[in-house]
């Protein structure tokens, strides 16, 4: 049997302060049923909360059990009930007839690829936004479906969180695209400017629009928010890409940025300054080489959030 390293202490700590618990843990007493004290000992590793405290714990903060003692996320075990076989029975039909035009699914995909190769081919060729190194914003967005890793340097995060007036934050365009890939396994890393006032509730909006359809391992294990200790300018976008799946099925789009996509499959970015623009500039692979170097450098010295 394998022997695992319990980091019940190191868990319970970072959960506290990802949650923004540690100036008033009185929610996680009241939920959890242990006194200031218990918890503090718990969090130093004097003594170690019973099997049904430990429980409780889990189920408050949204983990496993094997996430909060030993930091391993596990998969979600999905329970399909009817809908499966609705599915199943839905899947078979569309296989059946499916089988008895197999002849006009051929020459239909034929065509396809045909068409989408002479696309593919125009946009190399012609002086799109591409090719004069820059990404539109719906692109950025379809490019990001794709992320393995995504370190972003950001002034807001009006992309993923709207603030709305009297009333909660709503889901930005491209919550939903991170919501997909954390459920995948990528790993985001976000990066805010320092002195900003709003970051914290702005940062617990996020994790909260994205708790419904992210499992508690993968919302804090693949997502980590931190504000940068030294002057960030300007914003910045570095994705480790699924190369294969990019070009499988956005062959277009793969075609028009080939070229900025580095040996080891990232693509980088710079945002743009202003609202007038509706474009980012891509970088060059030695420069997000060299974007990438700085982002750790920033990433080292960050204040958690």
């Amino acid at each position: 049997m394998q022997n695992r390293e319990v980091k019940l202490e190191e868990m319970l700590r970072s959960l506290i302060e990802r949650g923004g618990y540690n100036r008033n843990r009185q929610a996680i007493l009241d939920e959890v049923g242990v006194s200031a004290a218990a918890l503090s000992q718990y969090v130093r590793g004097q003594t170690r909360p019973s099997f049904q405290k430990l429980t409780a714990l889990g189920e408050f903060f949204g983990v496993s059990l094997d996430y909060l003692v030993y930091g391993e996320p596990v998969a979600p075990v999905v329970d399909p009930g009817p809908l499966a076989h609705y599915v199943e029975h839905a899947l078979a039909d569309v296989q059946a007839r499916a089988s008895r035009h197999s002849d006009l699914l051929t020459r239909i995909g034929r065509v396809l690829a045909d068409r989408i190769d002479n696309v593919a081919r125009e946009l190399a060729n012609s002086d799109t936004a591409g090719r004069e190194g820059l990404i539109q914003q719906d692109e950025v967005l379809r490019v990001e479906r794709y992320c393995r890793r995504a370190d972003i340097v950001t002034m807001t995060l009006t992309a993923d969180v709207i603030p709305m007036s009297g009333a909660d934050p709503a889901a930005g365009q491209f919550l939903q695209v991170v919501a997909a890939n954390l459920v995948r396994g990528a790993r985001y890393r976000f990066l805010l400017p320092g002195g900003e006032s709003d970051q914290d509730s702005t940062v617990a909006s996020f994790r909260s629009l994205l708790a419904p359809s992210v499992p508690g391992d993968q919302l804090h294990g693949n997502l980590a928010f931190g504000r940068a200790a030294r002057p960030v300018s300007p914003g910045v976008g570095l994705y480790g890409l699924d190369v294969a799946a990019f070009e499988r099925e956005e062959p277009a789009l793969f075609t028009q940025f080939r070229k900025y996509l580095s040996d080891d499959h990232w693509l980088g970015y710079v945002t743009r300054p202003n609202v007038d623009s509706n474009a980012d500039m891509l970088m060059s692979c030695n420069h997000a080489k060299h974007a990438r170097a700085a982002f750790e450098s920033l990433w080292s010295s960050r204040v958690n959030l």
